[in-house]
């Protein structure tokens, strides 16, 4: 894992909300073997423990991990009022 800025193009980041980050399941080999899934805000010590354990768990798409912890995507594209 690294750390880094708000990846605009992949996440829908709230400064000084929170950290987030962006996971995404890969085969032994490390290629990528799933869709990403975008967490945050990580808040509380509780919020990452949760992710913490999904993550160990191999993130399992069976509501194991709360739905307030998966972050908005970035916008695709944003309208113009003009």
């Amino acid at each position: 894992m690294v750390s880094t800025g708000c990846l605009t193009k992949l996440l829908h980041c709230r400064h000084g909300q929170g950290l987030y980050a962006a996971v995404q399941p890969c085969a032994v080999d490390r290629r990528p073997a799933g869709a990403v899934v975008r967490l945050g805000p990580l808040v509380t010590d509780a919020d990452a423990e949760a992710v913490g354990a999904w993550l160990r768990a191999g993130m399992p798409d069976d509501g194991t991990l709360p739905d307030r912890l998966r972050a908005a995507p970035a916008p695709q594209h944003v309208a113009h009022l003009n």
